[in-house]
């Protein structure tokens, strides 16, 4: 039992009690002003881990740093057309004369309703994704494995069980994208039929 715990237990606080060595912060991410219409736009970001083996309260405190470096991909929601080419893009109007001043709560709403800020990680086996153009459309591409997943990162081919993951995000009145630690992990699965290589 105590080998049992002991390796379980990282599962079981994650899952069962929803702690995390990750703290639970905002990171600055970037301005949505940055983020053009035709294509995602590229933003890393380091969040901050507190290792811990044990329990918190008997151990000392690293003087050491550790992060998780992570990339994410930011994009306008655009409509997707029957036939798998982009329509519409959702990109807020304002942003057309917006000079870096503080926004309306109006404004980051639309902001927020229309953003997919994603994990650049693909949903089959974690390979980071690529923006890449073909024949005039744009997707992200995993280069291990093939996945394939449109501008809102949603499954269009391959392996990938599900769409990318998203990040639990908002815009705040400084026009800036702000991020934490967490994802969408119950939605966007994909019912296929079983890939064979």
């Amino acid at each position: 039992i105590p080998r049992a715990a002991f390796v379980l237990g990282p599962v079981i606080d994650v899952g069962v009690r929803g702690q995390s060595d990750v703290p639970n912060e905002w990171l600055e991410v970037g301005s949505i002003s940055d983020i053009s219409e035709e294509e995602p736009k590229y933003y890393r970001v380091n969040f901050p881990v507190e290792q811990v083996y044990s329990q918190k309260e008997t151990q000392e405190v690293s003087d050491q740093e550790f992060v998780i470096e992570s990339a994410i991909w930011a994009s306008w929601r655009t409509e997707i057309l029957p036939d798998g080419t982009y329509g519409q893009s959702y990109r807020p109007s304002f942003l057309e004369n917006y000079d870096g001043g503080t926004l309306t709560e109006e404004q980051i709403q639309e902001a927020q309703e229309n953003l997919n800020v994603l994990s650049s990680s693909c949903a089959h086996l974690g390979c980071p994704v690529r923006w890449i153009v073909r024949e005039g459309e744009g997707e992200l591409l995993c280069p291990c494995h093939g996945g394939i997943y449109n501008i809102n990162g949603e499954y269009v081919a391959g392996p990938p069980p599900r769409d990318l993951y998203r990040y639990d995000f908002e815009v705040r009145d400084d026009g800036n994208i702000y991020v934490r630690h967490e994802f969408d992990a119950q939605g966007g699965l994909i019912e296929q039929e079983p890939y064979v290589i």
